[in-house]
This record gives C-alpha cells, structure tokens and sequence, in this order.
C-alpha cells in the first residue's frame, strides 16, 4: 500500500484502537455492555472492510463494508476461520508468529501486510493491503483486521506499465530505418564472408589460415548482429516491473549504442561525460532505458534545424547532493518556449507533427515512481538540458500498486 494511504487509514485505525480501549477499561459491567454495543456501532460505521479475529483466527465480528468487499452476509462469516478469505493469513501455523497478539503489541501498533490475495464468495480473487492490530476485548486476545481492495490501483499500475510499452514501441518505430541499416552491415559481411569462404574450399590446396579468419570474422559479424538484437529487445520486452541495482553508467552506454546509427543519419554528435565510480541506483532498467531514449531523441530532434556541424548531444552522469545521482541531457538546438517549459510534462503535449505527446510525461511518471525528479533548463547560451536525479544505493521505489 502507498504510505500515504495507509497514513490516512491509520486516523481511521485509531478510532477504532481508542472505543476498544474505552470498552476494555470499563469496570462496571452495565458500562462495559454500554461499551460493547459502542464499539460494535463503531465498527459498523466504519469506512474499512474490518474483521475482528479470536486467537485462532476465527471471525468473532464482521462489518458491512467487509461484508459486501467479500459477498456475504455478515452473519455467514461469523465463527469460520479468515483463512477462508485470505489465505495466508493461517494463525495456526507455526510460521505465522504475526498471528500472536502478544507479538502484535511487542512488534508495533498495527502490523501492514502488503499485497496478499484475497478471495470472494463467489470464488474471483483480489489483491488486497491488510493491518492487523491486537487488543484485549472482553478479557479475551483478539486482533483487528483491516482490508483494503486494491484492484482499482492494480489496473491502474497494468494500464500504465500497457501505455509505457506502447511508448518504447512507438519509439522503436522511429529508430526502425537507422536499425535496420546497423543490423545490416553485419549480416551483409557474413553474406560476403561465406561467400569468400566457399571460394576458398573449392581451390585445391585449401588455405585453412584464410577460412579460419574468414570463419572469425563471421563470429564477430554474428556478435554484432547479435548485439543490436539485443538492445532492442531490451526497449520493448513487456513485463512486471523488477526493481534491481542497477550500474546507470551501463545504462546510459546501452542507449547511446541503441541511437548510434540514428545519431550518423542525423549528423550529429554524442559525447559522455559518465562517472563510473558511483554507487548503484535501485530501479527497473528498461524503464530507465525509456526514460534515457526518449531524452536522448528529443535532443536529436531539437536541432533538426542546427547546422550538422553543431548537432551535439552531451550526456552527463555525476553525483548530486543527498546522496543522490544527476544525469542531464543537453542539446545545442533553440530551446524551450515559456510555454514549452510550462507544458511540456503534460500528456499529449508536443510540438511534433508525428508525436504522441507521452513520452515525457510516462518519463516523469517513471523517474517519479523511483522517488526521483525530472525537469527542465534552457541553456545560458543556446539549447536545453534535462535533468534526472535519483536516489543512490538502496533506497525503494514507491510501491508497486500505484
């Protein structure tokens, strides 16, 4: 669950913890019934699915909310293990030492479980966040669950991660000329190569030193294509986010290698200014690699209209303050309107006839979700940079749901 979500529940949660603990402290028993009836009012008007848990996880209270989350009648749930809901959630397990209230008041005052699979009634399943907090209820141990549906952000997260590939896609589609030339060159040599090869097999003696250097350069012509393959690959594979550590520096290389043929047809010149003694990043590579390429060709395409002579690209990868990387794209083009620099980030912006206008905006959104920043300078003389920083070493992503 995002923390923020979880901080606005926990208003919610210490309700709930405060009519538990007027209930539990009541001496009189008449006060303790007024008490009861309180608390179960409480619960019922609550915004949370919430269950309330005996020692061996049977269901003892069930709210509404829960109630209509999971497609019964609360009176169906009462006295059946919450296993049958969730089923990791197994207080009988020995591995289950969460499921011990005593543990529960040691370890915190509520205890998250983040991403745990849920099921309905009617047998579909769900992924949901649950906070469990252990109290004393009636002279009895008791644990209070609170369950939060996270399906809508789950569909948000794929219809994001769908958008992002259709992106890096779309972007493929505008290096598909350049590609295929550099993909080309190689197989055209191992065409050539064997060629020769065969020549020399037919004479009579063969010479094995020339076909054993024929037969290398077919391997390393191989290694080539193979290579550029690769790289493009790598872009438009579609899969679940894998936050790794990660070596920018190699990163960065990968991508200017995937534009260097653009870069030739273009004119124009990359050069690297790379610190490669940092520390790594903690994040996913083909997002970054997304967010690098499409940096990288919005450079290029910045000085369409630059003198080839001046079409110079400078990636910068350097430390930052507190404990942060900087990588900066600058281009020697014309710049950035007022309202450019306004806009820019905004989905659909562009000022390219064939653009989609995403690009930048799903680059925001990725750098975003790694706890970073991305933005925009014009240039003291001429051109723009764009800055990315991100945390170093291991600091974590945003969670996976949003």
């Amino acid at each position: 669950m995002m923390a923020s979500a979880r901080t606005a529940h926990r208003n919610t949660y210490d309700d709930v913890a405060r009519a538990v603990h007027a209930h539990d402290s009541r001496a009189d028993t008449d006060e303790r019934l007024n008490g009861e009836r309180y608390f179960r009012e409480v619960l019922a008007l609550l915004p949370l699915a919430t269950l309330m848990l005996d020692e061996r996880g049977m269901m003892v209270l069930v709210n509404p909310r829960a109630g209509r989350l999971f497609g019964y009648d609360c009176d169906e749930l009462l006295g059946k293990p919450v296993e049958m809901l969730v089923q990791t959630l197994r207080f009988e397990s020995p591995a289950s030492r969460w499921a011990d209230p005593a543990t529960l008041q040691r370890s915190c005052k509520f205890l998250p479980l983040d991403d745990l699979c849920a099921r309905r009634k009617n047998g579909t399943e769900f992924r949901a966040d649950i906070d469990l907090s252990a109290f004393r209820f009636e002279g009895e141990n008791v644990t209070l669950a609170f369950v939060v549906d996270k399906t809508d952000r789950y569909e948000l997260r794929r219809q994001r991660q769908d958008l992002a590939h259709l992106t890096r896609v779309s972007t493929m589609g505008q290096l598909a000329s350049s590609l295929a030339h550099e993909l080309n060159q190689p197989l055209t040599a191992i065409l050539s190569n064997v060629q020769a090869a065969q020549r020399f097999m037919a004479a009579d003696p063969i010479d094995l030193a020339e076909l054993r250097d024929i037969l290398n350069d077919i391997v390393q012509d191989d290694y080539r294509a193979s290579e550029v393959i690769r790289r493009i690959r790598a872009v438009v594979k579609k899969g679940d986010l894998e936050m790794v550590p990660l070596d920018l520096a190699g990163v960065i290389r990968d991508v200017v290698a995937l534009v260097r043929s653009d870069a030739i047809v273009r004119g124009t010149r990359v050069t690297l200014d790379i610190d490669s003694t940092l520390p790594p990043v903690r994040g996913d590579r083909v997002q970054l690699q997304q967010v690098m390429l499409n940096l990288v060709l919005n450079a290029f395409d910045a000085m369409n209209e630059v003198p080839p002579v001046d079409r110079t690209v400078c990636v910068t990868l350097k430390p930052a303050d507190s404990g942060m990387v900087l990588i900066a794209v600058r281009d020697r083009g014309h710049g950035l309107t007022a309202d450019q620099l306004d806009k820019i980030f905004k989905p659909f912006f562009t000022s390219k006839p064939q653009g989609l206008g995403l690009g930048l905006s799903i680059s925001r959104s990725i750098i975003d979700m790694h706890r970073g920043r991305l933005w925009a300078e014009n240039n003291n003389d001429r051109g723009a940079t764009f800055y990315v920083t991100l945390p170093l070493g291991d600091a974590t992503p945003e969670d996976k749901s949003r």
